[in-house]
């Protein structure tokens, strides 16, 4: 007899942030970013160099790096020999744990991928490219084909996730910090659906059962961080997403988020991931724009 799929416990892992790009980079070119999604990128041809505070990476020709979320990066493009170019592409992927915490925080990442591994996170790689180009955004198609559309690409977002954690292994907290992720997920909830209004300790205290120290204590032990700067690069993460996947100005990304001014808002955003908000906005569009097909 079949059986009942419909008593399915909600999965706690959701999709955040997908987005593919891909392009050529001029010999030599230095590029320093840090950003608040998972990369994957695939030295298509040519190669790349990667130093962070993890250590050094290269991949070239058809093989790819891997680094975590929130990693200040220097990432070098080299042609190869005799080309003035280097062709790539790249995937920014962020997955949560009950929307409150980036998934794989909690495993150590391979940081590079061989060919085949590279072959494979480029076909998927590529099929979220040739999506965006038949497709473009959802808000240009009919409901029938944008629910479709959204089942194609959260498909891909999957798979992708799949083929991460094959060779990732789990933190040695793995456990730990599920069961304190679990413990924290009403409040952690509540946060995430007051972002945009001001927040303080007094108000999160008022939706649990702990005491000031208690809190501050779990939240060391879960995220390392203070409740408050936990809700400050909470919406950092959140602005950066809005920035490079809607068409608010700055400011509205600003007030959406909960920051108090726009002054504010992009001091510690700055602070945090080396751009002002302006500049993270012209260079999406800049790969958008050389992702499109001729």
């Amino acid at each position: 007899m079949a059986g009942n799929w419909g008593d399915l416990p909600d999965s706690p892992i959701r999709l955040e942030h997908l987005d593919a790009g891909s392009g050529e980079a001029e010999d030599g070119w230095i590029h320093c970013k840090t950003v608040p999604f998972c990369i994957i990128a695939q030295a298509v041809e040519g190669t790349y160099t990667v130093q962070s505070p993890l250590g050094r990476v290269t991949a070239s020709d058809g093989e790819v790096f891997i680094m975590p979320a929130g990693i200040p990066l220097e990432i070098g493009h080299y042609a190869r020999k005799g080309s003035a170019t280097m062709k790539l592409r790249f995937l920014h992927c962020r997955y949560s744990y009950w929307g409150a915490s980036d998934l794989l925080d909690l495993y150590e990442l391979p940081l590079r991928g061989d060919a085949v591994a590279g072959g494979r996170f480029g076909a998927a790689i590529q099929q979220l490219l040739d999506h965006k180009a038949r497709h473009g955004t959802d808000e240009a198609m009919t409901q029938a084909a944008s629910i479709a559309s959204w089942a194609y690409v959260n498909e891909l977002a999957y798979r992708v996730l799949g083929m991460l954690l094959e060779d990732a292994r789990p933190s040695d907290s793995f456990h730990a910090r599920i069961a304190q992720l679990d413990e924290l997920k009403p409040l952690l909830g509540y946060i995430h659906s007051h972002l945009h209004e001001p927040l303080d300790i007094a108000q999160l205290l008022a939706q649990c059962h702990y005491s000031r120290s208690a809190l501050f204590t779990l939240f060391q032990r879960t995220f390392r961080q203070t409740p408050m700067h936990y809700i400050q690069q909470t919406r950092l993460t959140e602005a950066y997403r809005k920035l490079c996947t809607t068409t608010l100005s700055v400011a509205e990304v600003a007030e959406s988020c909960g920051f108090p001014s726009l002054y504010h808002f992009s001091r510690v955003f700055k602070a945090r991931f080396g751009q002002p908000p302006t500049l993270v906005r012209r260079d999406n569009r800049m790969w958008e724009a050389a992702s499109q097909p001729d």
